[in-house]
């Protein structure tokens, strides 16, 4: 692998943050198709390489094959670029996320909050709801849920919880301002935007009528950095240990003392 090529895996990397060598599921670009060839024959040398040089940039270059995980075609190979944990990347801007989440007002604080709200939500239908540890990327390919689902989660979540909060014991939290200040249309218009960022990113696929599944690469992600991000803040269950209770982060969220600084940053 030369530096020209290194340059080139890298770039389609950070852009598509996945290449297949070949795919049942979808047609592969040409770049890729050559992108993966020339990883498939790339000493072990040059991969060390390449994921030190992808390391620096806040990545994990992660290989499966079918025998690491289903959905992936007999004899093929997935090199996914999944986030580090503990390393910043400076190559995912924050401030993009809170554009495209709230354009018109500029509010980047309740941009934020709607998209880490939105995006927990959309983990307990991914995990919670489907008795599923964050360990279980196996289980990728039957992670799914249509927008008209997440919608009334989010609408469940804000009138059957948020809303029965005492605003005296949060001392003024803004997430529970952004959220109760909700007139009707703000849920469906910041879902919409949330799953057209998730699929853009490469989170979620859309298969077809609102449907959306989890992409193998958010479920590598998840089980790649949960231990360092959302455990920390979640209480499993004794008698079910391989439960996910996401849902209540969003009270964990409301009343930290950090809220401001915290918002976004485990996504």
């Amino acid at each position: 692998m030369t530096p020209y090529e290194m340059g080139r895996i890298s770039a389609f990397l950070i852009k598509y943050r996945k290449i297949e060598d070949k795919s049942d599921r979808r047609s592969l670009q040409r770049d890729e198709k050559d992108l993966a060839v020339i990883l498939r024959e790339a000493s072990i040398e040059n991969m060390r390489d390449l994921e030190e040089l992808m390391s620096g940039q806040g990545f994990s270059l992660i290989t499966l094959s079918s025998f690491d995980v289903p959905g992936i075609g007999h004899g093929a190979r997935v090199y996914l670029l999944a986030r580090r944990a503990d390393s910043l990347c400076p190559l995912l801007d924050m401030g993009r996320l809170a554009e495209r989440m709230d354009s018109a007002s500029g509010r980047a604080t309740a941009a934020k909050i709607w998209f880490t709200q939105i995006w927990l939500i959309h983990l307990d239908l991914l995990y919670t709801q489907r008795d599923r540890g964050p360990h279980e990327r196996h289980k990728w390919l039957d992670a799914t849920f249509t927008r008209e689902m997440l919608e009334q989660s989010v609408r469940e979540h804000i009138n059957g919880f948020v809303r029965r909060l005492n605003p005296a014991e949060l001392a003024s939290s803004d997430v529970y301002e952004v959220l109760t200040s909700e007139k009707g249309a703000d849920i469906a218009r910041y879902t919409k935007r949330f799953l057209d960022l998730m699929c853009d990113g490469g989170m979620l696929d859309e298969r077809s009528d609102a449907v959306y599944r989890q992409s193998l690469l958010s479920a590598v992600e998840i089980k790649e950095n949960f231990d360092r991000t959302l455990a920390p803040l979640m209480v499993v269950s004794s008698d079910r240990p391989s439960s996910v209770p996401i849902a209540p982060l969003g009270h964990n969220l409301m009343t930290r003392p950090d809220d401001n600084e915290m918002q976004g940053s485990e996504l």
